[in-house]
């Protein structure tokens, strides 16, 4: 799955970045980090990979921002169901970094051109971009969901990231390696809410 993946989101990006390896690499642990904040800290499937690829290329945004971005998108556009949370996630990443409004961005037409080949090779993928159709064979499966949904939120998030490396390879510099290998665990997240708590009541 994940190596006819890369091959379709291949055909979507243009440039080639300075290091392959690095590229690769790279969306590797973004991935795998956009699951883990998706299954531990509980966000949704865009502030997950929005949230990654910001602090993954040291945080254009604060993190309380880009959760207040994508804090909409989940199961869709306010829950309707359209379009998939994790691909809305994945184009705020891209705008982010690549937009026609941001340094070193793309052209307008070129920026359009690069989030319509993401979203075209996602549909190719998967076979749809709506949330309530990719999930339709999970109604009575709440774990088979989450898994699935976690997945494509992984899976979104390690593509925007190799896209971004190709069209802008000296953000590679700037990559958070500590924070994209690291691996939260469900306890570390409890705690680590609790003790929040606790600094706010002293």
């Amino acid at each position: 799955m994940m190596k006819i993946l890369k091959k379709i989101f291949s055909k979507s990006g243009g440039g080639r970045a300075e290091n392959p390896d690095l590229v690769e690499e790279v969306a590797e642990l973004a991935g795998r980090r956009a699951e883990n904040y998706f299954q531990e800290h509980r966000l949704n499937c865009s502030e997950s990979a929005l949230l990654v690829i910001n602090t993954g290329f040291g945080c254009e945004l604060t993190a309380e921002q880009a959760l207040r971005l994508g804090s909409g998108f989940g199961g869709g556009v306010g829950g309707s169901g359209c379009v998939c949370g994790a691909l809305s996630g994945g184009v705020m990443g891209l705008g982010l970094f690549l937009g026609p409004a941001c340094p070193d961005g793309l052209g307008k037409n070129q920026f359009r051109k690069l989030v319509a080949g993401y979203h075209d090779s996602f549909r190719q993928e998967s076979g749809a971009v709506c949330c309530r159709d990719l999930i339709a064979d999970f109604r009575k499966d709440r774990k088979g969901k989450a898994a699935f949904c976690r997945g494509l939120t992984g899976r979104c998030t390690g593509e925007a990231v190799r896209l971004i490396l190709r069209h802008r390879p000296e953000l590679a510099d700037r990559v958070n390696f500590d924070f994209l290998g690291d691996h939260d665990t469900t306890a570390a997240v409890i705690l680590g809410k609790l003790i929040s708590s606790q600094k706010v009541k002293d």
